[in-house]
This record gives C-alpha cells, structure tokens and sequence, in this order.
C-alpha cells in the first residue's frame, strides 16, 4: 500500500520495541491492526456504494431512454387512432348523406356493419400508462405475505 519493504518494517517493529516496551507492545500491535481494518473495511465500503451509484446511473439513463421511446410509440399510435377516427366520422357522414339518397329513391344500403366497425373503432380509449411508481408499488403488494408467519425461536449459543 505504502510501498514498505521488509528492512522498513522491521526498523519500525524495533523503534516501537524500544519506545513503548515489552509490556504495552502487544496491546498497541493490537490496536493498530483493529484501526488498519477498520480502514480497509471503509475503503471498501467506499468503493462498493460507488460501484451501486454507477449502476443506477446507468439503470437511470435505461429507464430514461425506454420511457422516451414509450412516450414517443405511445404518441405515434394516439396519432393515429385519431387519424382513424376522423376517417371514420367522414364515413360516417358519407354514410348518412348516401342513406339518405338511398331513402330518397328507395333503394336498400348495407350499413349496419360499417356502423358497427364505426362504433367500435370510435369506442375505444387511447391508450393509458401506469406510472413505474405504481407498477412498483402493485409488484410489492403482490410479494406480500397473505398468512401471518410466526417467528421460529432459535437457542442461544454462548
């Protein structure tokens, strides 16, 4: 880590010898390796919240990327319901300005299923998203228990 080699340490074992004594060098040695851990541990941590804030960046940057294009299909498709109907409003019209010719001249018109087709493409809403919040929420509604667990008593071993 420091880049300490074998001569430095042990220049360092024998200083701290010396300075602190017999007695107390066991307990610093101790102490000093229970801090070194401690930092290691840290840096670690450190490293490994900094690898899971990457990973949801890039998850952010998916999830952004995918409800775009959602949002775009979605707009494509209310572009083109829209379109739809307002074809079909024009059939509709022709439809009623042609029954009327034909009532005129008593001649029969087909126009129930056209008015069918007309009413079913004319019904049907546009489409309708439910938020990733609620989808999220509905899922752990989902993954909850739906009996009581009781808890298992354990023995303590000491």
């Amino acid at each position: 880590m420091f880049g300490l080699g074998f001569g430095e340490i042990l220049l360092i074992a024998v200083v701290a010898l010396v300075v602190l004594g017999p007695e107390r060098l066991p307990k610093v040695a101790r102490s000093a390796g229970l801090w070194v851990g401690r930092i290691q541990n840290f840096i670690n941590n450190v490293k490994t919240e900094l690898s899971q804030q990457a990973g949801v960046a890039e998850f952010r940057q998916a999830r952004d990327s995918i409800e775009s294009t959602a949002r775009a299909l979605e707009h494509d498709i209310n572009t083109n319901v829209r379109s739809i109907r307002g074809e079909v409003d024009a059939l509709k019209r022709q439809l009623a300005k042609d029954e009327s010719h034909a009532e005129a001249d008593k001649m029969p018109v087909l126009s129930k299923p056209l008015h069918d087709c007309c009413a079913l493409v004319t019904e049907t809403p546009l489409l309708h998203r439910v938020s990733l919040r609620r989808q999220a929420l509905q899922r752990r509604r989902d993954m909850r228990p739906r009996h009581n667990i009781s808890p298992k008593l354990r023995v303590r071993r000491h």
